[in-house]
């Protein structure tokens, strides 16, 4: 014959079996991965993703810098363009015989003079920023690239932790 207690040890077994031991660390972690090919490689760790989602923001801005200022360089060498297509014209119609006339359009000549060699220097510059980042693209392809980690981590960096 069954007491209660029998029945009550026997109805938890049941239970176990039935349930399984699902436990929460069982299950397994969501991850995502950087880039669009097949994550591969050990997971990053938080400092890892924290370093990677920095320079993938960096990346983003210095990116909307790059294009700006390649469009402003784009002006400006269309309003050089423009000046030296005027001073041609105007070397047409000078007067020759007037001092006065020659030196302006010599002044007119060596302001243009200038306007290049500062649209020069600025393209130097870009150019040395462009490389920057060519740099800085690859060390992230290398370092970040279709790597593996895991959504908590993310978010827990987002929330600032």
């Amino acid at each position: 014959m069954r007491t209660p207690s029998h029945c009550g040890a026997l109805l938890l077994i049941l239970t176990l079996l039935t349930t399984g031991t699902g436990h929460a660390a069982d299950k397994p972690k969501k991850q995502g991965a950087f880039g669009t090919g097949k994550a591969v490689g050990a997971y990053l760790t938080r400092d890892q993703l924290r370093a990677c989602m920095t320079q993938r923001d960096r990346a983003t801005q210095v990116d909307a810098d790059l294009k700006q200022e390649q469009a402003a360089l784009a002006d400006l060498k269309a309003q050089i363009a423009s000046s030296g297509d005027a001073l041609k014209l105007q070397l047409d119609v000078v007067d020759r015989a007037s001092a006065d006339a020659v030196a302006a359009y010599n002044e007119q000549a060596q302001a243009r003079d200038k306007e290049i060699d500062a649209y020069q220097a600025r393209v130097t510059a870009f150019n040395a920023r462009v490389e920057a980042r060519q740099a800085e693209r690859e060390a992230y392809a290398k370092n970040c690239d279709n790597r593996r980690y895991f959504e908590e981590d993310e978010i827990a960096i987002k929330k600032g932790k």
